[in-house]
């Protein structure tokens, strides 16, 4: 782990004689070498070292809707009528740029969002959350509040020691220095408006810091087309390009904190700080936060978790997003995930349903695309469509239980949700194969990311059972069918995995009974499962307020312990379905209490 946040060249071995090599602009890069047995002793060493994942509230884990944009408050509203008239389970609807009166962060479009608190107030009644986007430019405009408390005060300099200006979405902004504890405060007093009214997180976009031009490039970009003419033919494309690289400057030169460290040094600090300024003030409150982010530095697990940014509808960014997910858990970022469907481009049914299919087995199940491209709401597609994904949505909302626990026992054993092969199982295939991937400790997942694909190769560290056809695949390589309605996914051997009927937002609260599936090898193998459960929004889970229980299956009997007890879980029903690989079947019920403990025979 190299500790620098600024400009840092890696080289994984270009030259091919098995060297990494690191490469810093400045001096004082820290490096620590971890150096353990397993992966999984890697990562909580690193995690040690850079800070634990905070916890997302629980309703982070149902279904996400998003759009660069839904222009209006009757937009959103006609969107959150239709999931649930639908009857298509969502749980949180996000409010794009446009929300805002001309891309001014902490204000409301008076034009298209008159009655905004009244529309939140709709949402929350039809269990909706509303997460709002938040980029950190200023727009600078004579009488607009956020720009009068920040100049000569929290913003960025430049090299004169004058508030550094660039544009963006408003145009000409000034950017809050993060890494500074009072422009934090600043920030977070802001923010905590938008909480106020209604809104229940944030989506901090543009962070790295992105500028779309400064006065300076706009000068150099004017001189180098100062005489071009049609007649220049080929040397007018190279004009052109260069205008193109000035617009994908970083400015790290230009821009100086207030404490006065050149921005070059501290350039990937900038996006953490920005989540931690809001992710403190909530904690403070006792509050989980709902904060992603599109920039970040090792630690941002402490505050907030990471998207992947402006993806494409591309087959090959099913894949991408595979690799790139299961990177950042292994980065120690716990809650993780990408613009499902794709940001960029026009999906067609057939990737959007397969890519729904993948993101269904990710920790942030969240569409979105971007303006101008094709809609991708479960019903942008028709009838047939819709139903398969209504269908692949239901599936997310059946497995919460089983998603809850092993995310938030993942926090509390700096474990990843969703990670590679090789953090759990060390044969060599585990090593090699990059299109497979673990969604907790019992569910192998293997997503269809090329079109026109009925099959496809799995491979299996132990026999499992399939989640979607209950079919039992051998240990080692199988041939998977896999048309358009069936996700490869499986349940591996001597597992209890705990699952509801789908509601229309996350509450286990209102929850009666719990469905187990049980798979086993044979009769003498023991299986085991967990339902953990707390109050989904605090952070009293830190206190060891929780209740888990663990099942155990062996030995012809079924026993429920409870492990913890300091949070009053419900009294519901616990349905038992137990296979084995030979299709045997076993059904077992048991009243469950939040300090019951049971042992029931099954032979």
């Amino acid at each position: 782990f190299t500790d620098y946040p600024g400009y840092l060249e890696i080289d994984l071995n270009s030259n091919n004689d098995n060297t990494l090599t690191f490469k810093s602009k400045g001096k004082g890069f820290v490096q620590y070498i971890i150096v353990e047995d397993s992966i999984k002793k890697i990562l909580e060493q690193y995690l040690k070292l850079t800070g634990k994942n905070i916890a997302f509230p629980i309703w982070a884990f149902g279904y996400q809707q998003s759009r660069w944009s839904y222009f209006n408050e009757n937009e959103v509203l006609d969107i959150a009528r239709k999931f649930r008239e639908k009857k298509i389970p969502c749980d949180v609807i996000y409010l794009d740029i446009d929300y805002m009166e001309k891309y001014k962060v902490f204000t409301w479009s008076k034009e298209n969002f008159p009655n905004y608190k009244n529309m939140l107030e709709s949402l929350h009644k039809d269990g909706f959350k509303v997460v709002s986007i938040l980029d950190p430019g200023v727009k600078v405009e004579k009488g607009y509040f956020a720009f009068e408390e920040g100049k000569n005060k929290y913003f960025l300099k430049d090299n004169t020691g004058e508030d550094f200006e660039g544009a963006v979405w408003p145009g000409r902004v000034r950017f809050p220095d993060f890494l500074n504890k009072n422009v934090r405060s600043w920030w977070a007093k802001n923010a905590k408006k938008y909480l106020n009214d209604g809104i229940d997180g944030f989506w901090n976009d543009m962070n790295e810091i992105a500028i779309f031009a400064t006065e300076k490039d706009l000068k150099e970009a004017r001189e180098k087309l100062k005489d071009a003419k049609l007649e220049d033919g080929i040397n007018l494309a190279g004009m052109l390009g260069a205008i193109g690289e000035i617009g994908r400057r970083g400015h790290g030169e230009d821009i100086v904190h207030l404490n006065g460290t050149p921005h070059w040094k501290v350039k990937n600090a900038y996006g953490l700080n920005m989540v931690r300024a809001t992710s403190e003030m909530l904690q403070r409150e006792n509050k989980r936060p709902f904060l992603i982010t599109r920039a970040a530095y090792s630690g941002i697990q402490r505050y907030g978790g990471v998207w992947t940014g402006d993806n494409h509808s591309w087959w090959e960014h099913i894949l991408q997003e595979i690799i790139r997910l299961n990177s950042l858990s292994l980065a120690g970022v716990f809650y993780n995930g990408c613009d499902v469907g794709g940001f960029g481009g026009d999906v067609n049914a057939q990737l959007l349903i397969r890519f729904m299919e993948f993101g269904l087995f990710t920790p942030m199940f969240r569409n979105h695309s971007a303006i101008g491209t094709r809609k991708q709401e479960p019903w942008a597609f028709g009838p047939e469509v819709e139903e398969i994904l209504r269908e692949i949505i239901r599936w997310r909302y059946k497995l919460i239980p089983y998603i809850y626990t092993q995310y938030m026992l993942g926090i509390l054993k700096n474990r990843p949700l969703m990670r590679p092969l090789f953090y759990d199982f060390e044969q060599p295939e585990a090593f090699n194969i990059e299109d497979e991937y673990l969604f907790g400790t019992d569910i192998l997942v293997a997503p269809v990311y090329r079109p026109n694909i009925q099959k496809r190769l799995v491979w299996l560290p132990r026999t499992s059972i399939g989640i979607f056809d209950g079919k039992v695949y051998k240990k080692g390589w199988n041939i998977v069918d896999t048309p358009i309605h069936y996700i490869p996914a499986f349940q591996i051997s001597n597992s209890a995995i705990p699952m509801i009927e789908p509601t229309d937002y996350v509450d286990l609260s209102k929850v009666d009974k719990v469905y187990w599936k049980v798979f086993k090898t044979s009769q003498k193998s023991k299986a085991v499962g967990y339902f953990y459960e707390d109050d989904g929004t605090s952070l009293d889970y830190k206190k060891g307020v929780y209740n888990l229980k663990q099942v155990l299956i062996k030995d012809g009997y079924l026993e429920v312990k409870t492990l913890s007890n300091k949070f009053p879980g419900k009294e519901r029903e616990w349905e038992f379905e137990i296979f084995d690989q030979k299709g045997n079947v076993k059904k077992v019920s048991v009243v469950v209490s939040s300090d019951g403990e049971y042992r029931i025979p099954i032979e």
